[in-house]
């Protein structure tokens, strides 16, 4: 795997994340108040092995892997779905940044925690909120859409977190809040990328028109001891 984003867990773990992980044999993990993420070099029998032998009982990782895994039957496996990686390929267009649009900090944690349990974009934390770059859209001063970042892998950070109440789908808030994201990443000179589950195509469709293209097609994993 030659480019950055083939194996994105890995890279972030060991380059924009540095400060939020832990390694044990193999394996880097991210700060377990965060996420479940952990990294292997290589997806193959004997680094599963190695990674399985220094987890808890009980504990869960979450893998984004270039293809499937041969598991065996020590692992629950709580998670097996493809992915469509994309990336931001519009670096010159002029992002309209809505000036309704707040940014989010430690204060607006418990109603994210509640936004995520109820519209399900992925897991969300009590720490998830160090990844950074979070924003969010609010009615009557309450937050029903957000986005905000994730893995920081080499010169690439990801847009993650991505969600609208479901009492308020359909309005388009997504593509407001989304352009603030994007403009977080670029002041800090990254490149905006995603993964979703193809057969979201809603969120396809959204992420087109914003300026995303497809780079390649991975899997995730959510693994337990």
């Amino acid at each position: 795997m030659n480019h950055y984003l083939d194996n994105p867990i890995w890279t972030a773990l060991n380059s924009g994340l540095v400060p939020y992980v832990f390694q044990r044999g193999n394996a880097v993990f991210i700060d377990r108040k965060m996420g479940f993420f952990a990294g292997l070099i290589r997806y193959d029998a004997e680094q599963l092995d190695q990674l399985y032998a220094v987890m808890d009982p009980g504990m869960r990782v979450i893998l984004f892997t270039p293809g499937f895994l041969e598991l065996d039957a020590k692992w629950k496996v709580r998670n097996d779905n493809a992915l469509l990686q994309m990336v931001f390929d519009k670096p010159s267009i002029q992002l309209t940044l809505n000036s309704s649009i707040r940014p989010l900090g430690a204060a607006e944690v418990p109603e994210m925690l509640a936004l995520t349990h109820l519209a399900k974009p992925g897991p969300f934390l009590e720490n998830t909120i160090d990844f950074g770059g979070y924003f969010g859209y609010f009615v009557e001063g309450k937050l029903v859409s957000m986005a905000g970042t994730r893995l920081a892998a080499g010169p690439y950070t990801e847009v993650s977190a991505v969600c609208t109440h479901p009492d308020f789908v359909g309005r388009g808030l997504s593509n407001l809040v989304l352009p603030h994201v994007l403009n977080y990443i670029q002041q800090r000179q990254q490149i905006p990328y995603l993964q979703l589950y193809p057969d979201n195509l809603p969120a396809y469709r959204l992420y087109r028109k914003l300026g995303f293209v497809e780079r390649a097609s991975l899997r995730v994993y959510a693994l337990e001891k």
